[in-house]
């Protein structure tokens, strides 16, 4: 479990956790056990690495001076942290939650202009300090003000830095497919975003073939919104400088029945919470092959509910698995998550939710090819976790679980 000390959201760093980022130069990492994918889980093997790549995972392990015995614990792919907002960091225990989203969201902007950019940047510098201690080595990052980017791309981590924007017009993007860190754009939501603005850029996001990000379906003010049945949104909206008249809301359609019309769904897009959907809708994501991500913890903080995970996994829209931010979420840690998962979710596989936190993430943010499993040419890098698993049915378990012992 990742803890705090008293001064404001500071993660101890959790010792049973090691982030190995191999070098250049051949190497092998052997541990007792070694989880290549979710599905595939090896004991006493190894993984060879060569030029910042994995290069084999090894079924044994020879033995010489390039060999590095982890220990007994479980070598496993980073984490991936397929959505969150970490300019929101400063704000952790400062907002109200359980008293409904639109509150909430006024309490947010306060507060963050309060805090100031400066003291912003400061907090979100020490959650990403944060992240190899956590086991996260992937991450899919939604900026609003534009303060992430630089402190990601300084700590040298790898992902998609989403600049989001809502509102109307046709802002100037700068979009890069660059590695380690790409650099694409958000919509905010369709009850903020406007429908022309949703398709620029979903437009713009697809001709370089980056991910387009937005929220969805997420909570009560957006449902009634999109049916036409919340002045106190439009209201909201219109005192933000934005002018929702003319969106074509009010036709019963639900967040991704709007959001299809418009053609804004399909592979190039990473759907984000998805928490108030019908069989329809689940049938609209799996046939246009839009791609999932769901953030439980800061659901139930905020809305009460959490995402019907089954039903998606049902339709093989393999979901992955973000963590919001600490506005409306304990922990940045993906461990915390899937711990949450596992345990209100008892009929979803360790597995399954092992491939949440790391597959189906790297899947979701377009970089398959660098992380999300233990496959040679995957980055060579990967987590040692100390996990006092002694059996084959326990590995998986340990790590779904991580936290409660």
């Amino acid at each position: 479990m990742t803890s705090y000390n008293t001064s404001g959201k500071i993660p101890v760093p959790d010792t049973r956790i090691q982030y190995i980022r191999a070098g250049d130069e051949p190497a092998i990492f052997k541990a007792k056990w070694v989880i290549k994918d979710p599905w595939t889980l090896l004991e006493n093997a190894g993984i060879a690495v060569a030029g910042g790549r994995i290069t084999a995972v090894l079924d044994s392990v020879p033995s010489g001076p390039s060999v590095t015995d982890c220990g007994p614990g479980i070598l496993m792919p980073p984490l991936v942290n397929a959505h969150m907002h970490l300019e929101l960091s400063a704000l952790a225990d400062r907002l109200p939650l359980g008293k409904g989203f639109e509150p909430w969201v006024a309490a947010l902007l306060k507060e963050r202009d309060s805090i100031g950019i400066p003291g912003l940047a400061r907090a979100a510098r020490r959650a990403i300090d944060a992240f190899p201690g956590q086991g996260t080595g992937l991450v899919g990052e939604i900026s609003t003000l534009g303060i992430t980017r630089s402190l990601l791309s300084d700590r040298g981590m790898a992902g998609v830095w989403f600049h989001e924007y809502l509102g109307t017009g046709h802002p100037d993007l700068t979009l890069s497919a660059d590695r380690p860190l790409s650099v694409s754009a958000a919509g905010h939501a369709p009850h903020t975003t406007s429908p022309d603005l949703l398709g620029f850029l979903k437009d713009r996001t697809q001709q370089r073939g980056l991910v387009f990000s937005l929220h969805v379906a997420e909570s009560d003010a957006e449902m009634a919104f999109m049916a036409g049945n919340n002045r106190q949104w439009h209201d909201f909206l219109v005192q933000r400088g934005i002018d929702p008249s003319d969106w074509p809301v009010g036709n019963n359609n639900t967040p991704v029945m709007y959001l299809n019309d418009l053609g804004v769904l399909g592979p190039g897009t990473l759907a984000v919470h998805l928490l108030q959907v019908t069989a329809l809708d689940l049938d609209l994501l799996a046939d246009t092959r839009t791609r999932i991500c769901l953030c439980p913890r800061s659901n139930q903080n905020l809305h009460g509910r959490i995402p019907d995970i089954p039903a998606l996994l049902k339709r093989h829209l393999a979901p992955a698995l973000g963590t919001d931010s600490l506005a409306s979420c304990g922990s940045l840690s993906l461990f915390d998550e899937m711990r949450f998962v596992r345990q209100h979710y008892p009929v979803v596989s360790p597995a399954d939710i092992l491939a949440m936190a790391t597959k189906n993430g790297a899947l979701a943010l377009g970089m398959a090819d660098r992380f999300g499993t233990l496959d040679p040419e995957k980055q060579s890098e990967f987590i040692y976790l100390d996990s006092g698993a002694s059996s084959r049915d326990q590995v998986l378990e340990k790590v779904t679980c991580h936290g409660t012992d």
